[in-house]
């Protein structure tokens, strides 16, 4: 099994610069490179039993993966340019149920945004209570909410804004984002 690395059709518009979509595409890359090759170790090592080797291969995949798989919902949210969300759709339902609006959700993705550190803002579809949870994921492994599937994501490692953005001035690389999303893509992950 290999992972294929995937294309995004990601308009000049934005707010993003041309190199700092392409610097960031190219970490994506990388990503799924170094999870197709941990793969490969892991077979390998799996046949001669050293399970120190095997354990740290196992750790390190987790991270490679995510990093892959997140960056995927990342850069498919700007895919096609920004849409309007459909309020009539599941998402745009839950949106107005527990927040009220879509502006009083941005905010609280731009709150959890401003934690110090890197990571990602990551917003959960939960069945069992037909609702969102939104929270902070740190690396790429850590902190994800058990069994739910992923809606949104919003990139807050350095990487997917150093050229554009600095640390200082992360606030408005969050709101340029939000405003790049195509929340038909996100409404659809329901």
């Amino acid at each position: 099994m290999a992972y294929i690395e995937k294309s995004f059709n990601i308009p000049n518009n934005t707010g993003l610069s041309e190199e700092q979509i392409s610097v960031h595409l190219g970490l994506y890359a990388g990503y799924v490179k170094n999870t197709n090759a941990l793969l490969e170790k892991i077979q390998t090592w799996q046949s001669e039993w050293d399970a120190f080797t095997l354990a740290e291969l196992q750790r390190r995949l987790g991270f490679e993966f995510d990093g892959m798989r997140l960056h995927e919902f990342y850069f498919s949210q700007l895919s096609e340019g920004s849409k309007a969300l459909d309020e009539n759709s599941k998402f745009g339902q839950l949106i107005s149920k527990q927040y009220g609006s879509l502006d009083v959700y941005q905010a609280d993705l731009k709150r959890i945004g401003s934690t110090r550190g890197i990571g990602w803002v990551v917003t959960y579809y939960d069945i069992e209570s037909d609702s969102l949870l939104s929270t902070w994921v740190s690396d790429h492994e850590l902190g994800h909410l058990a069994g739910l599937p992923i809606i949104l994501v919003i990139d807050l490692w350095e990487h997917a804004f150093f050229i554009d953005y600095r640390p200082a001035t992360k606030g408005d690389y969050i709101d340029t984002y939000i405003k790049s999303i195509n929340w038909e893509i996100v409404a659809n992950r329901l």
